[in-house]
């Protein structure tokens, strides 16, 4: 198995200076030249004293004096923010190739993408618990003078097809993947806990299919969240579409097991079993969670009881703060399986809002606004002072007296005061149009969550009463006669 990766080689990336210089971040090198590259790829520690180095249209030792013979003959830029080279690094699995073999596989991969066109060199490290080759191609080609293109296509359709053929043809293990990636939001949501429309979906089709005992049922549980259902023999892929979202989403794009033939299959094997056997199988027929990985135990804190009084009294929240704080929690709480199914279901339409609220509950929280009045006052000021900034504004285009980057300077000052609190009057706005829909929504959660805490008491009760006698009246006659 070949891991391939390739990175450009550069003379001073200021912009990139922070960020290159972080270790825990990327291990890429930003040689302060061409020469520094060449002598750490063909290092004397790490490849045995020059066993596994090779030159392709040049030699090892003069690889960099070529190379920068061929920018001079056909007037390339040797310059600072200018690409001298490509550093193309391929790894092996441990254990899985030896160290002549992952050399001759470099130099095979050299001779058919890169040899015909390019100056490069070959360096095999033994240094690591994992074999990999160092590849330093030239970012001039010495036939015609023109660029090497670091795009897509050349990484897909011939650093890696290259590079995957080589491995099969040597009998190594090979990355197979199914031709998807995976989209900018789905990551995005994945690193930040942010909820998208898909993630929802998703979520919402693993209840419908745990609460219903048939494919009509799970189309009905559908339509009861919400959702527009296509499906039938005229229908290639089932698919749903929220009423947030802008198309319809493919359940088998989500997971193979949500498409239809899949769902009837699994409903049809779920009716043969008998009902106390039902949820076993579902049990081993959902998803497995992720493995649990152990993590560094941290030292856990001393517990102190302090008696007395705190120096500073810290006031309960009350009035819209407290009603927003406690929504952005319930919120937070039932994305992520936290709290009843009933307050999912009734608070999954907010997942999509929910920055929304945190903007809202934070400039609330930031200046103690606690009722309507407070919040009235508040925009009515952020709004006379929009006017004094624009006024002072105004009266700085007229000057011409002023030097020009002093003018400027104090313009852009001013314009930065009056987007801030241009953004805190919409904000505000939104305040006033969600308030009793938050409100209500509050409410509503805070009842269903009681009520099925109560169906879940009474469940209790009914099957301490359905016990045998010799248990029945330890647990229910606890007061004697």
């Amino acid at each position: 198995m070949a891991y391939t990766k390739i990175k450009p080689v550069k003379n001073h990336l200021q912009k990139c200076l922070d960020y290159t210089s972080n270790p825990e971040k990327t291990e890429l090198f930003a040689a302060e030249d061409l020469d520094r590259l060449l002598s750490y790829t063909q290092s004397q520690d790490k490849t045995e004293h020059q066993l596994y180095v090779s030159g392709f249209n040049c030699t090892p030792e003069g690889a960099c004096r070529r190379m920068y013979r061929t920018k001079r003959r056909w007037q390339k830029s040797e310059d600072e923010n200018t690409i001298l080279a490509y550093h193309i690094i391929q790894s092996f699995a441990p254990g899985e190739a030896t160290p002549d073999q992952v050399h001759q596989i470099g130099c095979e991969f050299a001779r058919r993408f890169l040899a015909d066109r390019f100056e490069c060199t070959v360096s095999t490290h033994l240094d690591k618990g994992h074999l990999h080759n160092h590849i330093v191609v030239n970012s001039v080609s010495y036939i015609d003078g023109k660029m090497f293109r670091n795009d897509f296509a050349t990484y897909y359709q011939g650093i890696r097809k290259i590079s995957d053929e080589l491995c099969r043809e040597n009998k190594l293990s090979v990355i197979e993947t199914d031709g998807k990636g995976q989209s900018y939001d789905a990551w995005q949501s994945g690193k930040t806990g942010k909820p998208t429309i898909r993630s929802m979906v998703r979520k919402d089709v693993e209840l419908a299919i745990d609460a219903a005992d048939s494919f009509d049922g799970f189309i009905s549980k559908m339509q009861s969240m919400g959702y527009t259902v296509k499906y039938g023999p005229r229908v290639q892929h089932i698919a749903v579409h929220h009423q947030n979202a802008q198309r319809n989403v493919r359940l088998d794009r989500l997971d193979e097991r949500f498409s239809e033939p899949a769902l009837r299959e699994y409903y049809r094997q779920l009716n043969r079993l008998p009902v106390e056997m039902r949820e076993e199988y579902k049990e081993q027929t959902a998803q497995e969670s992720p493995p649990w990985v152990l993590v560094a135990l941290q030292p856990s804190p001393k517990k102190v009881r302090y008696r007395g009084s705190f120096p500073k009294h810290y006031r309960k929240a009350t009035g819209f703060m407290a009603c927003y704080y406690h929504y952005c929690s319930l919120l937070r709480k039932a994305y992520h399986g936290k709290s009843t199914k009933r307050c999912y279901y009734l608070l999954r339409d907010d997942f999509i809002q929910f920055n929304r609220y945190m903007r809202q509950c934070s400039l609330l929280w930031e200046h103690g606004i606690e009722t309507p009045e407070k919040l009235l006052e508040f925009k009515q000021d952020n709004e006379d002072k929009i006017k004094q900034l624009a006024a002072c504004r105004r009266v700085l285009y007229r000057q011409k007296d002023k030097s020009e980057p002093e003018r400027q300077e104090q313009i852009a000052a001013l314009t930065k005061q009056i987007r801030t609190l241009r953004h805190e009057v919409y904000i505000c706005s939104d305040i006033e149009q969600d308030y009793a829909a938050v409100q209500e929504k509050l409410r509503q959660a805070e009842l269903a969550a009681q009520q099925e805490r109560n169906e879940v008491k009474e469940d209790e009760y009914k099957w301490r009463g359905s016990r045998p006698d010799g248990e029945r009246g330890a647990s229910v006659f606890r007061g004697g006669y």
